[in-house]
């Protein structure tokens, strides 16, 4: 139970990489199916309107005949907007999300019918399928809050009209909204941990490495920060002295002594075969200090077996106006690798920090 509880506790502190999640979409060429989809589904509110309007038990005053045609047409834009323009960025996607949960809760409110307000409460899920895809779970807690009070509200006026039992099992059928979007996306975290780990050590994979460096410098402000890339030194002897198995051992321990080594908000990573790739939150002085302890603690023997590393240090330049940060963080892998290879050129166990001046930084 407490591994389950510290999944939860994961998966709420996650942040989600919006822009990853539609790069990865749109590289299977599936976002613009994908985009009518949503467009098309949006399209049910305006049409339940217009035809709420229309109906024989349309509302009798003026004021709501009005307030639906106008919900009406705020749905038609809604869905026009995603038809006929990309793939909106995660601020107008919020935005888009917010407007879809007025308009069908003021559509359901307004009209006088059960079946409407039954449609309205799927509806209301179905954004929370979206959110729990492309959101992080703070804003699908905000809408499934949103969605439970709007139940609510829906159900007080059956209450008093003294129709508890619809007024019941609409607040049962809401609590879907509670269960299926936040299960949907915990599953999302733990599929996607694991597609972003390195099925060997439980480390970040090099795509890992890439997501989480992405989040982190997409914030506003981010804090100093420097790459380390190890490699381990002469590793091709071990494994054809003591084979695979043991190489193996190797790398394991190798992981989690770096995990257990590196400040706690690091970014640890595998980058690929012997190699490792860590982002520190450090200025250069106090990260070298980080990276002698790597040092120190990879000579630590395995066993029988030690092997030492050669470890490159480069400072991420400090960001002037706007900047890719995939850019940013390719060039700056690329120094600590280049820092990397003079250091396996000394004879290993050593560490060499890249020069400042060669990390220039282009804006993008």
């Amino acid at each position: 139970m407490l591994v389950d509880l510290r999944l939860v506790r994961d998966w709420w502190r996650e942040d989600v990489d919006y822009r990853w999640v539609v790069d990865a979409i749109d590289a299977r060429s599936a976002l613009d199916g994908l985009r009518v989809a949503v467009g098309l589904c949006g399209l049910a509110a305006p049409i339940i309107a217009v035809l709420t309007v229309l109906s024989p038990t349309r509302p009798m005053d003026s004021t709501s005949r009005m307030l639906l045609w106008l919900l009406a047409g705020i749905g038609v834009v809604w869905c026009a907007r995603w038809w006929l323009r990309p793939w909106p960025g995660e601020i107008e996607s919020l935005v888009l999300i917010a407007i879809a949960d007025v308009c069908v809760t003021a559509v359901c409110a307004v009209s006088p019918g059960y079946v409407v307000r039954a449609v309205g409460m799927m509806m209301l899920l179905i954004i929370g399928i979206y959110v729990s895809a492309l959101h992080s779970p703070r804003v699908l807690a905000v809408q499934t809050v949103w969605s439970l009070l709007a139940a609510v509200l829906l159900a007080i006026p059956l209450v008093r009209g003294g129709d508890i039992t619809s007024a019941m099992i609409m607040l049962l059928g809401m609590s879907a909204a509670v269960i299926v979007p936040p299960g949907l996306q915990f599953c999302y975290s733990l599929l996607r941990g694991e597609m972003l780990s390195d099925p060997l050590t439980g480390l970040l994979s090099r795509r890992g490495l890439d997501y989480h460096a992405a989040i982190w410098f997409s914030r506003p402000a981010p804090a100093p920060a420097c790459v380390l890339m190890i490699d381990l030194d002469r590793f091709k002897a071990v494994n054809d002295t003591h084979g695979h198995s043991a190489g193996d051992e190797v790398l394991i321990s190798t992981a989690d002594r770096l995990r257990r080594t590196a400040p706690a908000d690091s970014i640890v990573s595998r980058f690929g075969g012997e190699e490792f790739a860590i982002i520190v939150r450090l200025p250069v002085d106090p990260a070298a200090e980080v990276a002698d302890r790597l040092r120190r603690a990879v000579a630590e023997p395995t066993g029988a077996i030690a092997v030492t590393a050669s470890i490159g240090l480069a400072p991420f330049p400090a960001r002037r106006g706007p900047t890719r940060h995939d850019d940013l963080v390719r060039r700056t892998l690329c120094s600590a690798d280049n820092a990397m290879y003079r250091a396996k050129q000394q004879g290993g166990n050593a560490i060499v920090i890249a020069e400042i001046r060669n990390l220039s930084e282009t804006p993008g």
